[in-house]
């Protein structure tokens, strides 16, 4: 049995007893129960007494997913961003994935964090919580002779620096919770409370009262939608960079988002979702927009909600599916419900990036690419903002602006000399906490954006510096795709109830980890996986 990344805790009652002064241990007298409310957070089960034969069990099944994933791993001088191997500098090669080497990883503990979001100020509401899936931090960089900057040049301080957001994070929670009342609340209150609440994928993901969308809707109605602006400025250009970080829509309120959508982009608008709709049988995103051209309209709030007439129509006019981003494009017209109005939606979903985790393989340059098409298929970056959607709106999400700013600062040249006490990763994500708490959302994501921007940067540097880089020994690698890479061995199940990809006749020919929507659900099934094997080990 998987654990469970998201649901709540049911209520427990404790009895409780003091010693007597006067006999000690052997008389007590009863004191009333005490009842603890349902906690925000997760709480792991302790290990029943199957715990042995489930460890067994899960150690197989994690052994075979991580030999269908090990196919996608990157060669050469490329670093790992697999967070659960947490070797973060690594060079992976064919010895790599060695059954030994395979086997000390599977060793590897994989613990929880959560938000920090203090549980008696948390809203008691129906909704999940998220809990985040925590990563070690591995070993130093290989020797690289590329003469990176500084803060792209050693990884040892990276985990410091993840620690040092962290607790800026958590003294914002205490100062809010402290000010709680005041006159003047503190700018980084919490949308906090049953009635946004209801409205939230997640009890304890929310935006800041200070920096939130408004929904525009007749005067008296609740204008609460899950989304936070988002602006970045260019250090050497000055050009400024748009966004709006929101959540998975829900089943409840998916119309929302094409009322936020409407207002907030006068022109063509670019949706980015990071997430599949479900993840290891779990809801990360309700399916808001039409998704084949089989069934190619939808009616958007057609009960007209609050009453102000607002009703339009989408009509799925195209859909492709791009290779080298491993991205299933749509083109939606949005027209009004009189059909006075029509907008072109463009809407790219990626589904090679797992929940709490990083894409690995084709997907990671798929990511890359996507960046660059959201970029173009965007009227203006600078004053139309690009629409990006994980499940929370915080992790996936915050990892792909930040590595957008990055990557417009590398074209740009302005990391080209950036102060050795200064750090533009940490910079940047500081500046979407600012804006949207919790933004890049685990320290794998963290260390993700330094292994692209070293990746990234390292090329570059080559291409301008062709003779240096001959010089030194540095060549552009090229990535193998999935499909140039080895066929794995095939493995047999131990038991039938074990088995994790279905097979078929032609399963020989065509592997089940080639397509996107296959490999992310192999990763994630891998998370569980490791969570649940080592659950089994304690």
């Amino acid at each position: 049995m998987a654990v469970e990344t998201e649901r709540l805790v049911p209520a427990i009652t404790i009895s409780r007893s003091f010693p007597s002064r006067t006999c000690g241990d052997l008389c007590t007298y009863p004191l009333p129960p005490l009842t603890i409310q349902s906690p925000t957070f997760l709480v792991p089960p302790l290990p029943g007494p199957g715990a042995f034969f489930e460890t067994t069990t899960n150690f197989f099944k994690l052994h075979k997913l991580r030999a269908l994933r090990r196919k996608a791993k990157l060669k050469g001088v490329l670093l790992r961003t697999d967070p659960d191997m947490a070797q973060v500098g690594v060079p992976i090669s064919p010895s790599a994935s060695s059954k030994r080497s395979r086997s000390k990883d599977s060793a590897r503990s994989l613990t929880t964090s959560s938000l920090n979001t203090p549980v008696a100020n948390t809203p008691a509401a129906s909704t999940n919580s998220l809990i985040i899936p925590f990563s070690t931090p591995g070993h130093s960089l290989p020797q690289d002779p590329t003469p990176y900057p500084a803060f792209l040049q050693s990884t040892v301080d990276v985990r410091a620096k993840w620690e040092h957001l962290e607790e800026i994070s958590r003294a914002r929670i205490k100062d809010t919770i402290q000010e709680n009342g005041s006159d003047q609340p503190s700018q980084w209150a919490r949308c906090w409370g049953n009635g946004y609440a209801i409205r939230n994928r997640y009890a304890n993901v929310d935006p800041y009262q200070s920096n939130r969308v408004h929904l525009e809707v007749p005067e008296g109605q609740f204008d609460y939608i899950n989304a936070s602006p988002i602006i970045l400025e260019c250090t050497k250009s000055g050009t400024l960079l748009k966004y709006i970080a929101t959540q998975g829509p829900k089943a409840e309120s998916w119309s929302h988002i094409w009322r936020m959508i409407w207002k907030e982009n006068a022109e063509s608008a670019v949706i980015v979702m990071l997430t599949q709709t479900y993840e290891t049988n779990r809801e990360k995103c309700f399916t808001y927009y039409p998704e084949s051209l089989d069934a190619p309209d939808m009616r958007v709030n057609e009960h007209d909600e609050f009453q102000d007439g607002l009703i339009h129509n989408l009509h799925l006019a195209s859909y492709t599916t791009d290779v080298e981003a491993r991205t299933q494009v749509r083109e939606i017209d949005m027209t009004t419900d009189d059909g006075s109005e029509t907008r072109k939606i463009w809407h790219l979903l990626f589904a090679g990036w797992p929940d709490f985790s990083v894409p690995e393989g084709d997907d990671r340059a798929g990511m890359l690419k996507l960046i660059e098409i959201s970029r173009l298929k965007n009227a203006d970056n600078s004053t139309n903002p690009r629409i990006v959607h994980c499940s929370a709106g915080i992790g996936r999400s915050g990892t792909f602006i930040a590595l957008d700013w990055l990557m417009q600062e590398l074209e740009e040249g302005a990391l080209d000399e950036v102060p050795a006490s200064e750090d533009p990763v940490m910079n940047v994500v500081q500046k979407l906490r600012d804006q949207r708490p919790g933004m890049v959302q685990s320290d794998s994501q963290f260390q993700f954006i330094y292994d692209v921007m070293r990746e990234r940067w390292r090329e570059r540097w080559i291409a301008q510096h062709p003779d240096e880089a001959s010089e030194l020994g540095l060549t552009l690698v090229t990535t193998p795709s999935d499909t140039e890479q080895p066929a794995l061995k095939r493995q047999k199940s131990i038991h039938s109830s074990d088995q994790v990809v279905p097979t078929s006749p032609s399963s020989d020919s065509q592997d089940p980890s080639d397509s996107p929507d296959a490999r992310a659900q192999l990763e994630a099934e891998l998370q569980d996986a490791d969570m649940e094997y080592e659950k089994g080990k304690t």
